[in-house]
């Protein structure tokens, strides 16, 4: 299968709301409490897109298979980490690019998308000067865990989310130097 990943656009937002909840419930089937309430949805895509940060991968018919955000604007919650990063960078001043809000329809599971994805998003940050790129995941969610592990990304330590409402704001965090 061939796909394309590209910018995501208004006419994208529906099905790409689609993939998120698509995410939602694989995590949910797997017990894992990640995204079990309203976040993400198309506010966060919207947020993503005006920031130049959402990306869909979309097959030969224009189908939207997959979705992820890659950000080049810091991470506060970043910031603060039960451990240490590769890189020496603070959300104030990012040399790191942030991938966040990432997921696969039910349908394009297990095809290598979001490996695809992934390695598109390094390519862009390369692109963009970042030295490295970073990434983070709840502790059950294993399939996220196994591939950074395969991508070359290296766990870092612990971080907490800020957001309010969260059952658990505990994340493991990883990073990849591009540089």
């Amino acid at each position: 299968m061939t796909i394309c990943i590209r910018p995501t656009v208004p006419a994208d937002v529906d099905a790409a709301e689609q993939v998120l909840n698509d995410g939602k419930a694989s995590l949910a089937a797997m017990d894992i409490p990640q995204w079990q309430e309203e976040y993400p949805n198309h506010i966060d895509i919207e947020a993503d897109m005006a920031e130049g940060a959402s990306y869909v991968a979309i097959d030969e018919d224009g189908t939207i298979l997959g979705i992820m955000a890659l950000s080049f604007n810091g991470e506060h919650t970043y910031d603060k980490i039960d451990g240490a990063w590769l890189t020496q960078s603070s959300s104030a001043n990012p040399s790191y690019a942030v991938i966040h809000r990432c997921a696969i329809s039910k349908a394009a599971a297990r095809r290598g998308i979001m490996t695809e994805m992934f390695e598109e998003g390094e390519r862009i940050a390369r692109d963009r000067g970042a030295a490295s790129i970073r990434i983070d995941t709840h502790e059950r969610n294993i399939p996220v865990q196994g591939l950074v592990g395969k991508l070359g990304y290296e766990r870092c330590g612990v971080i907490t989310l800020g957001h309010t409402g969260q059952y658990d704001p505990l994340r493991i965090a990883f990073e990849k130097v591009l540089v």
